[in-house]
């Protein structure tokens, strides 16, 4: 089986006003294409932190990322969008839904972005897979925030990517909606296998992973 992400002794160092503060200390972690891993943690323990590096939204300041087998580090921020344009998508805790556009919308204009195929169709398919195929000429302001979060799963899966990086997807949500959202992440990405790597204060959501990897003051446990 093959990498979907491998980063070697990775740190992200910051300037602060007493010196420099590290939040991520000598990471290295390999995750496997098509497999479910969460990473737990306490507030401030580099969780976030490890997946910007891990999508190359942040470069780290030493070590080596490889995202579907190509190394990230140094790639320039067009030759990076044009690694993740249609291979990598991002569910973010506090939705990043365009307000002006329309349900349907907001999952068909990133594909015609990434320059895909049959864009309507699969925007139309995904929302009907995560429940809103009635909801697809709404806009956010008139969904629930389950509702929401369901149309930036269905945004993200439609691409059909190969890795999915989950930031606090519930944590937004009541219980139930959490549970639905996790439980949409789980099956659709199952059936697909698609490797998603998600970040999560919720120990439930957590323990349907296929491994959960602890953090604590940036390091791996």
């Amino acid at each position: 089986m093959t990498s979907a992400l491998e980063m070697k002794n990775v740190w992200l160092t910051f300037a602060a006003a007493d010196g420099s503060l590290d939040v991520l200390k000598d990471i290295s972690i390999d995750i496997q294409s098509g497999s479910s891993v969460a990473i737990v943690g306490p507030s401030g323990s580099g969780k976030s932190s490890l997946i910007s590096v891990a999508a190359g939204l942040e470069k780290p300041s030493r070590g080596e990322v490889s995202l579907l087998g190509e190394r990230i580090e140094a790639l320039s921020e067009d030759r990076l969008a044009r690694l993740r344009r249609g291979r990598v998508s991002m569910v973010f805790q506090s939705f990043h839904l365009l307000e002006t556009m329309t349900a349907f919308d907001n999952v068909r204009t990133p594909l015609e972005i990434a320059g895909l195929d049959c864009v309507e169709a699969r925007a139309d398919e995904w929302l009907e897979r995560v429940g809103l195929s009635h909801r697809r000429l709404h806009y956010p302001g008139q969904l629930s925030g389950g509702e929401r979060q369901r149309v930036a799963v269905a945004r993200a899966l439609a691409s059909d990517p190969a890795v999915i990086f989950a930031d606090e997807p519930t944590g937004n949500l009541d219980a139930e909606s959490g549970r639905g959202v996790a439980d949409l992440l789980f099956a659709l990405t199952g059936d697909r296998e698609t490797t998603l790597v998600l970040v999560t204060h919720d120990t439930e959501f957590a323990s349907r992973a296929a491994r959960v990897v602890h953090m604590r003051d940036g390091r791996i446990e």
